[in-house]
């Protein structure tokens, strides 16, 4: 007789960040992302509740440990230490600041095999069998293995261009130009120095780049892409490999223009824990492509269509990455995060978003077509780790927070001035801490409580009086150019325990934002319209997490999933990690708090046996 036996459970995760539910439902319907669609039909399907504050770092850690943000300690892109100066914050970006059990650590105790890549909150964990980077990519981060910047480099510099400084060349027949591009460094060390030449033959400019000693590196066309080019540069330990790319973005002639724009120049090896798996498909899958924030289209008038370049980049070393290891290494849960979607929308919204002032119905179709071919990019990533995982392997696709316009940006700070609860030094952005009475952080509004605060001049007995005083004039509060009132929920951080907003961290004042607006804590006008494509339209911060907008969607199909399963319910991100582990057949995280969605299971969650932490408390035999 022969006795067959289930396979082991394994899951992949797509984590696709920042996908509004509006335009991913609406995309679907549409038939314009099949593979996320086949998974919807194939699986299940059910709404969720972001974090408050909603944002990436927020979201992704509850969605990674099952628990909200007073108990992983990360409340923000930037967090608050009690007994640090309020304007002084630490980045929620790394692994070694949260608090809760992740779920690769989780399995890797249960004797499973968790592979990472570029999942935020990961970095710079080892808890993982593998983790690859995990540093940058998104919220503007610099990545500790980055050497230099993307920029965009011109002979003649516009806006935040980088100067090639003109030199002489030599005479030489179709010589145009000769030149130096200095790529700066991030830690100090000598510029990564390019020689750039442009010649003219048969009717056409081409561009030669070289390095430093003259050896040839690359020769490009207008629009066309190098292949990655390896060199070396200082970085944060001493010179060190380096790869990056570089696009002839416009080359002409009479008067000569030119413009190049590099990608992040980036250590090609030892941002991997274990490095030795990195480097034995490194030569497969090509270096990291990491950086894609479209802040070179704000400051530096990059071109929509080399940002979207700049997406494709990263999402199809994603896609080669993802497949060569679910293929080529043994694991049981493989994460993987992909983060262009979110800057889609922050590029793009306010231009097809028809409640922006600014809106244009001639251009919005282009834009929203641009939005779209991000998420396809995203259904490709998809597609492409199903394939190779195979029909054995239960496949989940969720979203940290969703999105919602921009068109008004509301600085709290300046506003906390002019109501008298806050004194500026001069025309900088240095507070007077004697003067000072309240500071906007994010969603928060701290009081600067003597005792509490290294610089507090608020006695305690009137902190109570305060905060009201604070809460009614934020509800009161209307913008006068829309006479409306921006703010759409404000209380004591008390108040918002059941979101997991009452942490140590958090401001002594909690508010929420109306649809439209996003605060910032900068100087400027107190409320200030935002320009389509040149700065963010969209967000999700300040914004209410209950607002369907905000929301996000959990996709999953596979053998321990049902089969064509709406869920009628709305559950909370933290419900993710519960349900992932209920699926590889092991325990919740140590510090979850979220509960297995058991109605989107073929079968309710068995007992997990024990970890291989407590082995050692077993008899040896």
């Amino acid at each position: 007789m022969t006795i067959y036996s289930a396979p082991e459970p394994r899951v992949v995760i797509v984590g696709i960040d920042g996908f509004s539910p509006i335009y991913m439902d609406r995309f679907i319907a549409r038939g314009k992302l099949p593979a996320i669609a086949g998974t919807v039909k194939a699986g299940v399907r059910a709404a969720l509740v972001s974090t408050l504050p909603a944002t990436t770092p927020v979201a992704w850690a509850s969605i990674s440990t099952g628990a909200p943000p007073s108990v992983t300690g990360i409340e923000g892109f930037l967090i608050h230490r009690p007994g640090d100066r309020l304007d002084q914050r630490v980045s929620g970006c790394y692994s070694y600041r949260c608090r809760a059990q992740p779920i690769w650590e989780t399995a890797t105790l249960y004797g499973k095999r968790s592979y990472v890549v570029k999942f935020p909150l990961s970095y710079p964990s080892q808890t993982a069998s593998f983790r690859l980077d995990g540093a940058a990519g998104w919220g503007g981060l610099k990545c500790f293995h980055e050497i230099a910047s993307s920029s965009v480099a011109s002979v003649e510099p516009l806006n935040n261009e980088v100067l090639i400084e003109r030199s002489a060349g030599a005479d030489e027949a179709g010589l145009l130009f000769h030149g130096v591009w200095r790529l700066k460094t991030l830690w100090g060390g000598s510029d990564v120095v390019l020689h750039v030449t442009v010649t003219e033959g048969g009717g056409q400019l081409q561009v030669d780049i070289a390095d430093e000693s003259g050896l040839a590196l690359v020769s490009l066309r207008e629009g066309e892409w190098s292949q990655p080019i390896q060199i070396r540069g200082c970085g944060r330990q001493g010179v060190v490999e380096c790869c990056f790319r570089i696009k002839l973005v416009e080359c002409s002639d009479a008067p000569l223009k030119l413009r190049l724009l590099n990608t992040t120049l980036h250590e090609r090896t030892g941002h991997a824990s274990r490095n030795d798996i990195w480097e034995k498909h490194l030569d497969q899958v090509g270096p990291i492509e990491e950086q894609t924030e479209p802040s070179l289209v704000f400051k530096s008038g990059l071109d929509l269509k080399s940002q979207l370049e700049l997406f494709r980049l990263n999402a199809e070393w994603l896609q080669r990455i993802s497949s060569q290891l679910i293929s080529r290494e043994p694991w049981d849960l493989f994460m993987v995060h992909i983060h262009i979607v979110d800057w889609a929308h922050h590029l793009l919204h306010g231009a097809i978003d028809p409640r922006h002032p600014a809106y244009d119905p001639e251009t919005a179709p282009q834009y929203e077509q641009a939005l779209l071919e991000t998420y396809q990019m995203a259904d490709r990533l998809v597609a492409s780790v199903r394939r190779e995982a195979g029909p054995d392997a239960n496949i989940v696709i969720v979203g940290d927070h969703g999105q919602d316009l921009q068109h008004t940006t509301f600085r709290i700070n300046e506003w906390l001035a002019a109501e008298g609860f806050l004194k500026w030094q001069g025309q900088e952005s240095e507070v007077d801490w004697s003067a000072t009475s309240a500071y906007g952080t994010g969603n928060y509004i701290h009081i600067n409580q003597q005792g509490r605060e290294p610089n507090g001049v608020v006695p305690a007995a009137d902190v109570n009086q305060i905060k009201k005083k604070l809460i009614r004039k934020l509800l009161a509060l209307k913008d006068p150019a829309t006479k409306r009132r921006p703010v759409r929920v404000a209380g004591e951080k008390e108040d918002f325990e059941h979101l997991g907003a009452n942490g140590a961290g958090v401001g002594d004042v909690v508010f929420c934002l109306r649809s439209g607006y996003q605060a910032t804590n900068n100087r400027g006008e107190i409320f200030s319209p935002t320009i389509p494509l040149h700065e963010f339209t969209s967000g999700h911060d300040h914004f209410w997490p209950l607002d369907r907008r905000i929301h996000t969607r959990f996709f999953a199909a596979g053998p321990s999933f049902k089969r064509g399963y709406v869920h009628s319910a709305i559950e909370h991100v933290t419900d993710v990690a519960p349900t992932v582990c209920a699926a590889l057949g092991i325990e919740s995280p140590a510090d979850c708090r979220g509960h297995v969605m058991e109605q989107l299971l073929t079968e309710p969650p068995v007992r997990a046996g024990f970890r291989i932490a407590d082995a050692t408390n077993l008899p040896v035999l």
